[in-house]
């Protein structure tokens, strides 16, 4: 829900722009703290997870419109610094299959890199009297309310018609009103995000909760890594989720 289905031209330049400045700042970042990475470990973690959300960005619920990400899921699994590469990668090759203009690009790796590092964050920020399942659905449900908040303010920001960002149902449901003025337009799409995202929320947040409860269960090492610096170098023992 947070990735923008809109092609070149939509934006201003000086704004694609700022996001390509920013994501290749946050690439930099992310590539530096990954220099001692457990290369054999992290990489096909790394190449499986984008696949995956790339898949469950191409599927579509109805009849809300809304668009799974699992970004939160790769950023438990993987990290706030693999969690944006990955974002990357899956924003790269959507661009590429004409998912959204390649210069919205940018913009986008930041919206779903931001839920990666946030969900990762309060993932491990929430109490541990919590349950695994517990805690992934409440980061998931933050991260995306929050990476959505984000994106409404980057449409009010680019003062171009917010009808552009919305699915092509969305726009039928809501109409073309080409004479009313920006503020009642902005409204309008960030209602329609906020409201049917809350259903779309609650189903990839339950979606998340169930992914990350099984993986504890039957694979526990891959919750227990250390920001990814160089994976648990002392051994499984020494990594704490």
């Amino acid at each position: 829900m947070t990735h923008m289905h809109i092609p070149d031209g939509i934006l201003p330049v000086w704004l694609w722009v700022s996001g390509f400045l920013i994501m290749a700042a946050v690439l930099t970042v992310c590539l530096y703290r990954l220099r001692n990475m457990d290369r054999k470990k992290k990489i096909p973690l790394l190449g499986v997870l984008s696949a995956v959300m790339l898949v469950a960005m191409s599927l579509e619920i109805l009849p809300i419109g809304y668009h799974l990400n699992l970004s939160v899921v790769a950023g438990i699994l993987l990290g706030p610094s693999l969690g944006f590469i990955a974002a990357f990668i899956v924003n790269s090759m959507l661009a590429l299959l004409g998912h959204g203009g390649i210069t919205v690009m940018g913009l986008n790796t930041l919206l779903l890199g931001a839920e990666a590092m946030l969900g990762h964050t309060l993932f491990y920020l929430f109490t541990k009297r919590l349950s695994i399942y517990w805690r992934a659905t409440t980061a998931t449900l933050l991260a995306l309310f929050l990476v959505s908040v984000f994106l409404i303010g980057i449409v009010g920001i680019s003062h171009a018609d917010s009808d552009r960002f919305l699915h092509h149902h969305d726009r039928e449901e809501i109409g073309h009103n080409h004479a009313a003025v920006r503020s009642p337009a902005l409204s309008t799409f960030a209602i329609m995000i906020l409201s049917l995202g809350l259903v779309g929320w609650i189903i990839e947040a339950a979606i998340t909760g169930a992914v990350i409860r099984f993986i504890s269960q039957v694979k526990p090492d891959l919750l227990a890594h250390v920001l990814h610096t160089d994976t648990c170098r002392s051994g499984p023992q020494d990594c704490k989720p």
